[in-house]
């Protein structure tokens, strides 16, 4: 595995599901040292890149077991947050944000955006109504979600 699981974005957790949720990436590349070379010492070798998929997951932390996956039709990997309205909002291919059922994971709303999205979206709920915002690019983008 290449470069693959889990690192840079933000995860979430979610106590009602029990379940923790990730940005993921399966990537395999084939490696070889350079010809030439009398003494290697450390990384000598080169990346050639292959095949590669990107996935939001979601894992029983207490037994490992990926209970779902989501699989991305192309590359996409951000920040995640789920919510009490049993959501996983995260970043989704063509520059998107994306809103899927924590508990089966069905995509339930998606929306484009100008740039792609790297941080995990934020919420707060002000007067009954639920608010969400998340960064891309160099714009911030707010959605009102339902009330009144």
């Amino acid at each position: 595995n290449q470069g693959g699981a889990t690192n840079w974005y933000p995860p979430t957790y979610n106590p009602m599901t029990g379940l923790f949720y990730v940005s993921a990436s399966q990537a395999y590349s084939i490696y070889y040292l350079y010809d030439g070379t009398d003494n290697p010492q450390g990384w000598g070798g080169n990346d050639r890149g292959g095949y590669s998929q990107s996935a939001l997951e979601a894992i029983d932390p207490k037994t490992g077991v990926i209970k779902w996956t989501h699989k991305w039709e192309a590359a996409s990997m951000s920040g995640l947050l789920s919510t009490a309205g049993n959501l996983i909002f995260c970043g989704a291919p063509g520059n998107a944000m994306a809103a899927l059922n924590a508990t089966t994971g069905e995509p339930l709303w998606h929306t484009r955006m100008l740039s792609g999205i790297s941080p995990p979206p934020v919420t707060w709920e002000l007067d009954g109504i639920q608010y969400v915002v998340v960064g891309a690019g160099d714009t911030l983008y707010a959605f009102k979600m339902g009330g009144k």
